[in-house]
């Protein structure tokens, strides 16, 4: 199933309340994301990885599989290593192709016009390659500045960098709840031993025979402590796992997402520690969200994340525009105020126009005045 698929399913299975206000998303292609890098690296590589035949006598096999499963992992630069070698030792691989699209994908975050020089020396080199639809979608995502599409969806023929590149419409506040509720509901049915019905797993959503036997129970230990009575001791004890980098992400997540249930405890301030510090972006991003849903005082939601986004580099930008999205699914007026500030004052000029797209979305008397302002400005 695709991204746009499991937007719709999440939609029909989480419909917004009655006498929420509805705002029409805007005639336009998404680039969906369900947290930062979400829908990229392992979703799609998962995918096609699995549609291809394993050549277990192929020389370059071994290499290419310890390569294949960093690039899941999103330690990228390990990956290059392991496939350069791949190139260096057995240049006639049946894997070749494989390493040098991967190599090149890897370097996107990193070194765009290294990565650009890669997937143009692919496509020259590489035409019959099953790789090739997507080389050139990314390469063409790469020229214009826009996030590469999500893969299989659509291809793009080469095309010259326009004068003024189009950039992806944000992703609606209330769809990207609807999102965050189906991942969730998703991770309990996986916990629970309830096979989903998509295909193709998620990043985050760990598939029950993936896991072995110790990661699994103690899945489900820790879902036990977030489920009992809260105390010191679980509290303690989930947090230990969440901040751990050493742990593997399903404990991770499974710990962060019990906390996420506490109330009497400052799980927020565990939260801020792992969206400020962490190594993973996608660990960032679950962080963030929960910071977005956690409690019923809306100001407070919105004053952390705000003092979160102000305290971020300005390198950190997916992190930040995970920020801007989830105060936008928070949608009050502090909400409203902040994405007036960003998109008036801040040096990202596509984050001023993801601001200026929520205040739309939101909707209201504060939210259209604060456009208004915004109109006299410029």
């Amino acid at each position: 199933m695709n991204i746009t698929a499991c937007i719709v399913t999440a939609i029909l299975l989480f419909p917004p309340a009655r006498g929420e206000a509805q705002t029409p998303a805007p005639p336009a292609t998404y680039s969906i994301t369900i947290s930062p890098q979400e829908a990229e690296a392992a979703a799609f590589a998962w995918s096609k990885d699995a549609t291809r035949a394993d050549d277990k006598s192929d020389a370059g096999y071994a290499l290419y599989k310890k390569g294949y499963a960093l690039v899941l992992e999103e330690q990228y630069e390990a990956a290059r290593k392991k496939f350069e070698e791949l190139l260096a030792k057995f240049p006639s691989s049946s894997y070749a192709d494989d390493a040098r699209y991967w190599t090149a994908y890897s370097l996107r975050n990193s070194d765009r016009e290294k990565a650009i020089e890669d997937y143009k020396r692919f496509i020259r080199e590489h035409p019959k390659s099953s790789y090739y639809d997507d080389a050139v979608a990314d390469l063409n995502a790469l020229q214009m500045d826009m996030p590469a599409p999500v893969h299989g969806a659509l291809s793009y023929a080469p095309a010259p960098r326009p004068a003024r590149a189009p950039t992806a419409v944000p992703i609606p506040p209330n769809t990207r709840m609807m999102v965050r509720q189906l991942r969730r509901e998703m991770q309990h049915m996986s916990r629970v031993g309830v096979v989903h019905p998509f295909a193709t797993p998620f990043p985050g959503w760990h598939e029950e025979e993936k896991l072995d036997d110790a990661t699994r129970l103690k899945m489900d230990a820790l879902y036990a402590l977030g489920e009992a009575k809260e105390d010191d001791n679980s509290f303690s004890t989930l947090r230990d796992v969440a901040l751990d980098t050493r742990q593997v992400r399903p404990l991770r997540e499974a710990a962060m997402d019990a906390l996420s249930g506490f109330t009497k405890h400052d799980v927020v301030s565990v939260f801020v520690e792992i969206a400020r510090k962490d190594t993973s972006a996608d660990i960032q991003g679950f962080a963030i969200d929960y910071i977005g849903d956690h409690g019923t005082d809306k100001n407070q939601r919105v004053t952390v994340l705000d003092d979160l986004f102000r305290s971020l580099p300005k390198s950190r930008g997916e992190q930040r525009k995970s920020i801007v999205y989830t105060i936008a699914d928070v949608g009050n007026d502090r909400a409203v105020d902040f994405l007036k500030k960003v998109a008036l004052a801040d040096e990202d000029y596509d984050l001023r126009r993801d601001a200026v797209y929520y205040l739309g979305s939101i909707g209201g008397e504060s939210a259209r005045s604060a456009l208004y302002e915004i109109l006299k400005s410029h």
